[in-house]
């Protein structure tokens, strides 16, 4: 299996700390590098779980890079989602370490610089912290080997499709609209693939009795999260959106189609979303090159890989 080198901008809440404990426990991966961002938390919350996150499962050593805080006014963070804390209000201790100090807008652009075609950048908040670091140097983003983002529609929501609003887009639409017409090469796993990662009650009762120090942590934090989706699913159980992206850029094989589009950010109601645009849709639309969007994944065997990451002891999941 193929050791990929992830740089991680996130804005951390139940589901990234799921998938940055997700990326701990695999073979495959080594996180380099982690910058906060806003959404489910201020930027400076996110950053103090994304060391308690860390710590956890023993690696301290990685910089946590505080990010820039909302641009919007009156800017709402998703407390309803993911506790006051961002982490379900679960009572953690507070980290020992502290941020190292560089903006994570800074430290993209730096990483980028010094290893040009080694690191995957994997963004599942706003995306303020890459429009900050494209006004400053729209190539920086082709330096990455590959980037990966969560966010958008692959196409216009239908009559029944299940309500998800486009967070990443909404809570910074001005840096997702110079994002996507940068025309930088990304990867999108839009929200309407996201949904349907819903874990199932055997996943649960195993994540339940997991005795892994990242098992153990997403416990901790994950009833919150079950409460909150019960409302929406009526059953208490999640939907694992920022694990799938992770899950994507580490097992490509999970991936059963993909659709290149560009992506357009359009007011919708009393925020802001991402649409896929392709055929008549882009009359009058700016030209702008198109982005690989996943529509379809093999839910079963990410969740199941999810769920084995999480409860095996750490160095020792088989690479797959």
């Amino acid at each position: 299996m193929e050791r990929r080198q992830v740089v991680l901008d996130v804005d951390v809440g139940i589901d990234d700390a799921a998938m940055m404990l997700f990326l701990a426990a695999e073979p495959g991966a080594e996180i380099v590098a982690v910058g906060s961002t806003h959404g489910n938390c201020s930027a400076a919350q996110a950053a103090a779980n994304a060391l308690r996150v860390l710590e956890a499962v023993g690696l301290a050593h990685v910089p946590v890079a505080v990010g820039a805080e909302s641009p919007l006014p009156n800017a709402v963070h998703s407390a309803h989602v993911h506790g006051h804390d961002g982490l379900g209000d679960a009572g953690l201790p507070p980290p020992r370490g502290v941020p190292s100090g560089e903006s994570a807008a800074a430290q993209l652009l730096r990483l980028s610089r010094e290893r040009p075609g080694e690191l995957d950048l994997l963004a599942v908040g706003a995306m303020t912290n890459l429009g900050l670091a494209l006004e400053r140097d729209p190539e920086v983003l082709r330096r990455f080997r590959r980037v990966i983002i969560l966010g958008g529609y692959a196409r216009e929501p239908a009559s029944g499709d299940p309500v998800t609003v486009d967070a990443n887009v909404f809570h910074s639409p001005a840096a997702a609209e110079a994002l996507f017409a940068s025309g930088s090469p990304l990867t999108v796993v839009p929200v309407d693939t996201t949904n349907h990662s819903i874990l199932e009650e055997d996943q649960i009762d195993r994540l339940r009795a997991a005795a892994t120090p990242q098992g153990r942590f997403a416990w901790a934090i994950l009833p919150f999260y079950f409460g909150f989706y019960r409302t929406i699913l009526g059953r208490w159980t999640a939907r694992m959106h920022d694990p799938l992206v992770a899950a994507v850029l580490l097992h490509p094989g999970l991936v059963r189609s993909t659709v290149r589009r560009p992506l357009y950010v359009e007011p919708f109601e009393d925020r802001h979303r991402a649409v896929g645009r392709e055929g008549d849709e882009l009359a009058g639309l700016h030209p702008r090159d198109p982005v690989g969007i996943v529509t379809e994944v093999d839910q079963r065997r990410f969740l199941d890989r999810f769920v084995d990451a999480l409860t095996t002891p750490l160095g020792t999941l088989c690479p797959r």
